[in-house]
Formats: structure tokens, C-alpha cells, sequence
């Protein structure tokens, strides 16, 4: 099994590591305090369907819409069964679109099935979990980057589709506009293998 964030001591070696190899990251480890990724404890498909919630919207409009799902369920982490069995319209009322109502459901029928056996593919390499998530209608690239970073703590994900990533790096490297991918990746070498960690810290840069 791949390495995991997982403890503080596993953030304090990370960020120990990029402050070595990276002035201007260890800089923003001092500004910005711990980074908070952490895979310990996340039930996994709770945070699955979250990461399609959060697909194009902004960190407050996913998580008041996520809010409304977990109140409509009475929950706090989702059930497969139950969430399968949820008339659409009323996950639609919660202010998912028509799409992702329909990817939330055939990952949750999916999932209750056993079809999606999440605790078992996050023990397999972060391109096998990425290359299976694909494959469901609703998932792209992206989020299963996001799942592999923040709900398993995979720590060595650079997700260069990412626009606030973007943003972070141009404002890193002080550049007028997105460098190009292969500029982004080649620079971020240095980063590995912490790199999901030093995009914590872009990610900040660019709020």
C-alpha cells in the first residue's frame, strides 16, 4: 500500500521535507501553520459524494448544499442504501443539479452493491483508484484527485486542472498568467513526494 497522511507526525515530516528543498514553501509553512490534509478517520464514501457536490462550485455553495443532504438524510455520514433510495426531486430541492443527482445516485446503488468497494480500493496504488473512480458517470480526473488527497490522504497527487492551484502557483511564482502544465509539473518536481501537501499550501496562497 502507497504511503498515506495520516498523523500530525506524518505533516510535520512532510512540511519538514518541503521546507528543506523549497525557501519560498517553507516561508508559506510559517505563514499558513499546519496543513490540515489528513486521511485518518474519513468515511470514505461520504467524502466521495461530496467531492461530486463541490464539482464547479465554490467552497460555500458546496457546503451549504452538502449541509441540506445530511439534514434531508439525518446524518452526518451518508449511507449507500439509504442515500440509493432517496427520491431524486428531493435531492434536487437540496440544490443539486439534475447530473450530479444522478451520479450521487449510481455511485450510492453502486456502492450498497458492493459493486464500489471503496475500503478496498484505497488500498490499491493512487492511479489503479483513480483509473476505477473514472469509470463511474459523474467522476472526472479531478475528483478523484480530490478524494485522494483529502479523504485518503494519498500524498504525492498534483492536480495541474485545478484552478485555484493555478492560481496558487502564479501568485508563487509571481507570473502574470497559469504557467503552462508541463512548466507547473517540471517545477514541482522539488515537491515530490509531498506534492498534495505543498498544494495545500498553494491552495491557501490563492484564496
Amino acid at each position: 500500500m502507497e504511503k498515506r497522511i495520516h498523523t500530525i507526525a506524518d505533516i510535520k515530516e512532510a512540511e519538514a521535507f518541503l521546507s528543506t528543498t523549497d525557501k519560498k514553501m517553507a516561508d508559506l509553512i510559517k505563514t499558513h501553520g499546519p496543513c490540515q490534509i489528513s486521511g485518518l478517520n474519513q468515511d470514505l464514501f461520504t467524502k466521495l459524494i461530496n467531492s461530486i457536490v463541490s464539482q464547479q462550485l465554490s467552497v460555500k455553495a458546496a457546503e451549504t448544499i452538502f449541509s441540506r443532504v445530511l439534514a434531508l438524510l439525518e446524518c452526518t455520514e451518508l449511507n449507500p442504501a439509504k442515500l440509493a433510495a432517496t427520491d431524486p426531486e428531493q435531492l434536487r430541492s437540496c440544490g443539486l443539479s439534475q447530473a450530479k443527482t444522478r451520479y450521487s445516485l449510481g455511485l450510492a446503488k453502486a456502492a450498497a452493491t458492493g459493486e464500489l468497494d471503496l475500503k478496498t480500493l484505497v488500498e490499491q496504488p493512487d492511479d489503479v483508484i483513480i483509473e476505477t473512480l473514472v469509470s463511474y458517470p459523474g467522476i472526472g480526473v479531478w475528483t478523484a484527485e480530490m478524494f485522494l488527497i483529502f479523504a485518503i490522504g494519498a500524498p504525492d497527487v498534483l492536480s495541474t486542472a485545478d484552478l485555484g492551484l493555478k492560481r496558487g502557483i502564479m501568485r508563487y511564482l509571481e507570473l502574470e498568467d497559469y504557467p503552462a502544465d508541463e512548466d507547473f509539473i517540471q517545477y514541482a518536481e522539488r515537491w515530490r513526494p509531498y506534492r498534495s501537501i505543498a498544494s495545500w499550501y498553494l491552495w491557501r496562497l490563492a484564496e
